[in-house]
C-alpha cells in the first residue's frame, strides 16, 4: 500500500469514527435518558478504532540499495 492509500484510508477510518461519535452525542441530546448507555452507541468500539489507527505500521525504508542490478549474497562454507 501507497503512502497515499495509507493517508487514505487513516482519514476516511478517522471521519467514520468521529461520524459515528457526533450521532451518538447528538442523539444524547435529543433523548437525555441515552446518555448512559455509551454501549448503545458503541462508543468503546470507537476507542477501540481510535487506538488502532494509532497503531498503524508504517513502511520502512529498505535497509540497503544497489546502483545497479542484482547482487548474490552467498554464505561463506565452513
Amino acid at each position: 500500500m501507497s503512502a497515499h492509500e495509507q493517508l487514505i484510508a487513516y482519514l476516511a477510518t478517522l471521519f467514520t469514527l468521529a461520524l459515528v461519535f457526533a450521532i451518538a452525542i447528538v442523539a444524547a441530546a435529543m433523548v437525555p435518558e441515552l446518555l448512559g448507555k455509551a454501549e448503545v452507541f458503541g462508543l468503546g468500539t470507537i476507542t477501540g478504532g481510535l487506538i488502532g489507527i494509532l497503531r498503524i505500521p508504517t513502511q520502512r525504508a529498505p535497509a540497503a540499495s544497489t546502483d545497479s542490478g542484482d547482487i548474490n549474497v552467498t554464505t561463506p562454507k565452513e
